[in-house]
């Protein structure tokens, strides 16, 4: 599940805590090759499933851990998860080895590092932060919906496997369920006693008050902090940590800008009531990546609490439409060819329906041009032969000629007659 080195809060394991189990094969499957991390309950192993011949993370409990309720726990919880952001579990059960029964779980291994040696190379580019942080949102809402919370929101916990698709970013996933408590069970530990790591803790988990949802929501809003400037929020012992989140809010640096500003504002407020739920902090982390699915923000932030859609204000405005233009020659044509285009039709963005609209729109354009040449030259040949087959108008009445006797008068009379029209 761990694909990383130790981190400086966990505890790592002695020999005292646990047995060689490399090369050894577990339940018959489940070949175990080398240790990729430690922590203080568990050790996490690389494993062959030699039946299914892949790759498999396998955490094998301490056996001195005494707590076999919150193994079956952790079991319980995985098994009823199933997000793309989650790492997934495949098996569980018990082993003996070296003649000691230990309790283990086989989970999906993610080659890649966690975020906490990301963080190390140096601040992330704010997009793949809030890509990365809406993925992780989403996976708590997914948790939070079913009635569970992790508790346990750090770099360490948060596994980057390869990227889904060339360009993206790489592939979040979040781990270790192993001290998450479900809301309406009991509680695990003794009264005083934090599970949690000092730097990522909620003001109500350092003053070891009643836990919700919101507590993961401040963690998250933490580690996402973290990723953008590259220092921890809280540094220091447990006790410092604790004291220095109680004392003042986390300082968010102006460069960030104000959208970021006011999406982690409400992420680590105080007061749990004002921290925005596991959903909608997904939607205003895909609004800060530019995900061009959700439309405009304000589109979205319309759908909201009251009290948090001030982020209308803060983030960019949407990308201005471009009107088409109408060609000269449609222009030209009379009122009554041009055919009536909708409104929506003459206002649209400058994307790619545009392009492939183009075609069809000048296609249709010269026809009303051809048909308004036809129907010209046609009116023009009727007007000719409607002109033509008109009656001559009256002339002046024919002339009269002198009557004359005799042969000479009859063919004058006969020319006259021949003549008249």
């Amino acid at each position: 599940m761990l694909n990383a080195k130790n981190s400086p809060e966990e505890i790592s394991l002695t020999e005292t805590h646990t047995v060689g189990p490399i090369g050894t094969l577990l339940a018959d499957r489940f070949r175990v090759e080398r240790l990729i991390g430690n922590g203080g309950m568990a050790a996490v192993y690389e494993a062959s499933d030699v039946v299914l011949g892949r790759t498999v993370a396998l955490k094998l409990f301490r056996t001195d851990a005494a707590e076999p309720e919150r193994q079956s726990g952790e079991v319980t919880v995985l098994a009823s998860l199933n997000h793309f952001a989650l790492v997934t579990l495949f098996d569980a059960g018990t082993a003996t080895i070296d003649g000691v029964p230990v309790a283990y779980i086989v989970m999906e291994y993610v080659d890649g590092h966690d975020l906490r040696s990301r963080i190390a190379a140096g601040p992330m580019p704010p997009v793949e932060v809030a890509q990365m942080g809406a993925d992780l949102a989403e996976a708590l809402h997914y948790v939070h919906t079913r009635g569970i919370i992790h508790r346990d929101i750090k770099p360490a916990n948060v596994l980057l496997g390869p990227a889904p698709f060339p360009g993206r970013a790489p592939q979040a996933k979040l781990a270790d369920f192993g001290i998450a408590r479900l809301l309406d069970g009991t509680r695990l530990t003794a009264t005083g006693n934090l599970l949690g790591t000092a730097s990522y803790l909620s003001p109500e988990q350092a003053l070891g008050t009643a836990l919700g949802p919101p507590t993961d929501i401040y963690s998250l809003g933490l580690v996402l902090l973290e990723c953008l400037t590259g220092v921890r929020v809280y540094p220091g012992s447990a006790v410092e940590s604790a004291m220095a989140r109680l004392q003042r809010q986390p300082e968010i640096p102006a460069e960030l800008g104000p959208a970021w500003a006011e999406v982690l504002c409400l992420m680590t407020s105080r007061d749990p009531a004002d921290r925005p739920d596991a959903g909608t902090t997904a939607m205003r982390l895909r609004l800060l990546a530019g995900d061009p699915h959700l439309g405009t923000p304000a589109a979205f932030l319309a759908t909201e609490r009251p009290e948090v859609t001030a982020v209308t204000a803060v983030l960019p405005p949407a990308a201005p439409t471009t009107s088409t233009q109408v060609a000269p020659v449609a222009q030209a044509l009379p009122t009554a060819a041009t055919p009536a285009v909708p409104a929506a039709a003459t206002a649209r963005t400058a994307s790619s329906d545009l392009a492939s609209e183009a075609a069809p729109r000048n296609s249709r354009r010269w026809a009303v041009v051809a048909l308004a040449v036809v129907a010209a030259a046609l009116a023009a040949v009727l007007a000719l032969v409607f002109f033509i087959s008109q009656p001559a108008a009256p002339g002046d009445p024919a002339p009269s000629y002198p009557a004359v006797d005799g042969s000479l008068g009859e063919h004058l009379k006969q020319l006259q007659e021949s003549v008249a029209p």
